[in-house]
Parts: structure tokens; sequence; C-alpha cells
């Protein structure tokens, strides 16, 4: 049976079939994708579609079944979650929204912060490392902002690599994109590569863009580099 789902700007989404996309080759190869990443596009397989466009239900419709539950098992440190009988790491369900959304957030953020706290590249049926998420994320979006900001957080600036962090830093910059959970993240990657002005320069804008925690505020304070 083949199954067909409308996206929200109007273009038909559906289990891959014919030749590969003109989106696949519409970016430069300009940033780092490795071989064992594999291709975007695979025959026979839903996806890639872009987050930021994908309408509620579409996005319900991949989440429902593979990501909330993970989800809420990851928010509760707990190593397996429960789906109809079936217990699966919650990098299972992470692994698949990611090849329908490969610029799916959350998902990348709650990938890697299981890796940075299990110190490892392949979590358990998470289907590829970890940075090639991130890879494969900037290669189908290059143009999305909140991906960059998670790509220098998460992956470079918490591992210490300075020049990988400041790259995507410097892209977002360049977007020109004025959201709120962009500027947070960013505000936490200048902060750990010690960057503090554009810390507080990135944290004030999240602020005004209502960003209601007060954790990044008072790190920045304790660190004695916040100015009201």
């Amino acid at each position: 049976m083949f199954f067909v789902f409308v996206f929200a700007d109007g273009a038909s989404a559906a289990l891959n079939q014919g030749s590969y996309p003109d989106w696949a080759t519409r970016w430069p190869a300009e940033e780092l994708y490795e071989t064992d990443c594999r291709p975007l596009w695979i025959p026979n397989k839903y996806g890639p579609f872009d987050y930021r466009r994908a309408g509620p239900d579409d996005r319900a419709l991949v989440e429902g079944a593979h990501f909330s539950l993970e989800y809420e098992a990851y928010l509760k440190g707990q190593k397996k979650s429960s789906r109809k009988m079936i217990e699966l790491p919650p990098a299972a369900g992470f692994g698949y929204t990611l090849w329908a959304f490969p610029n799916h957030p959350r998902a990348l953020a709650a990938m890697e912060d299981m890796g940075f706290r299990y110190k490892t590249e392949n979590l358990p049926s998470s289907l590829l490392r970890i940075h090639c998420f991130f890879q494969r994320a900037v290669r189908f979006a290059p143009d999305d902002a909140l991906v960059r900001a998670l790509y220098g957080y998460y992956y470079y600036a918490r591992r210490g690599k300075v020049a990988e962090a400041n790259a995507q830093l410097e892209k977002i910059e360049s977007l020109d994109e004025e959201t709120m959970s962009v500027h947070v993240h960013a505000s936490f990657a200048y902060f750990e590569l010690k960057e503090y002005d554009k810390s507080v320069e990135a944290a004030k804008h999240a602020y005004q863009l209502g960003y209601p925690l007060p954790g990044l505020r008072n790190r920045l304070m304790r660190a004695g580099k916040w100015k009201e």
C-alpha cells in the first residue's frame, strides 16, 4: 500500500520513490560529511522533511510513534522506554525521528546530551554515531539557525572544540534569525567558550524574546559577567 502525507507548505510527502530529489544536490558540499553518515535520501524510507515547515499533524505522525515516550524516558534518566510492550533505548526513537526530520531540535539535543552523559558516540540502537546526525542536519538544512546553535553548543563547545564551535556560531550571525531558542543555545555556547560579552548579548536577546528561565542569567551573574 502506498501512503501519501501532505505538509503545511503544500508539498506532498511519501515513502521515497523514483530518483534522487532535486533538494539533495542544491547545497554545495562545503561542510564535513563523512561517508558513514549515509545518504540523506534513501529509497523506500520516510523522509527527510524539514521540521520547520511540517504541520502539527505531520509532526505528530512521527513524534507520536517514535519520539514522545522516548523523550519522556530520557528526561527521567531511564535507559529504556516502553511502547506497546516493547522496551527500546530512547536513542532508537530519536534516531528514527532524525531520519524523518534531520533538523528536529529536541531529538538532536537529547541524542547528543545522552552521548555526552555516557561518554560515547554510539548510543544503543541509534542507527548512526551522534556526530553524523549533526552533519546530516546541517547538510539538509544549512539555513536553520537553531541547528547551528545546537551544533555549536552541544557538539563542539562542551567538548572544548573552540574553532569548530565558532564556525557554527558565525553562521548563526549571517542567518540573522531572531528566535529565543537560537539565542539561548548561542549564549550557552559562548559561555563555554569563555566569550562572555557575546554570551551576555545573546542571553539578553533571549530574555527580551520571552525566555522564562533564570538559570542562564544566574550562570552569567555567578561568573560576574551580567550587568543590568
